[in-house]
């Protein structure tokens, strides 16, 4: 019904200064069934580093889910652009086969590219079995640690103190 004590939810605000205190009550809020919008600001999960963060969670637990597989091949940029992308997307539409699948068996299939590039996608398919492999043995908390090293998040939202970088970088430690 929305009131509570005689009050109505849209009777109160909550504000906040620091973006790391956002995730905490939006968790809060959502596990309670409080209604809320987020004024002036993202809500906690659409922001893009976050997204990211979880894009990378979700291929560690599912390596054939292809919206987080394009979302993170080349973020941070490994140098697998669109193009490799779209050959890949091309093979595995061909081939009836996930993404995953076409990285995996390599010389199963024929993707086009030079070794250099052959390279850079072994190599992302190899972190990204790090963190599969990771994810079935190690708590959350460690694996997203790992996954933030890495994959050269970390690297990337601390390249410099710009008040966007260090709102992102208070999100990822969040």
């Amino acid at each position: 019904d929305g009131v509570r004590g005689g009050r109505k939810y849209s009777d109160f605000a909550v504000l906040y200064r620091v973006n790391e205190l956002a995730r905490s009550l939006e968790t809060t809020f959502a596990k309670s069934g409080v209604p809320y919008k987020i004024l002036g600001g993202n809500r906690f999960y659409d922001r893009k580093e976050i997204k990211d963060v979880i894009a990378y969670f979700r291929l560690a637990v599912n390596p054939n889910d292809e919206e987080a597989f394009r979302r993170v091949i080349n973020y941070p940029a490994r140098g697998i652009g669109q193009t490799t992308v779209a050959k890949i997307l091309a093979v595995a539409t061909a081939h009836e086969v996930s993404l995953w699948s076409v990285i995996s068996s390599p010389e199963t299939y024929d993707l086009g590219v030079n070794k250099g590039t052959l390279a850079k996608i072994v190599m992302f398919r190899e972190m990204i079995a790090s963190f599969i492999e990771q994810a079935q043995k190690l708590p959350a908390n460690q694996v997203g640690t790992a996954i933030v090293k890495q994959s050269g998040i970390i690297n990337d939202i601390y390249q410099d103190a710009t008040p966007e970088n260090l709102s992102r970088q208070e999100n990822v430690e969040e």
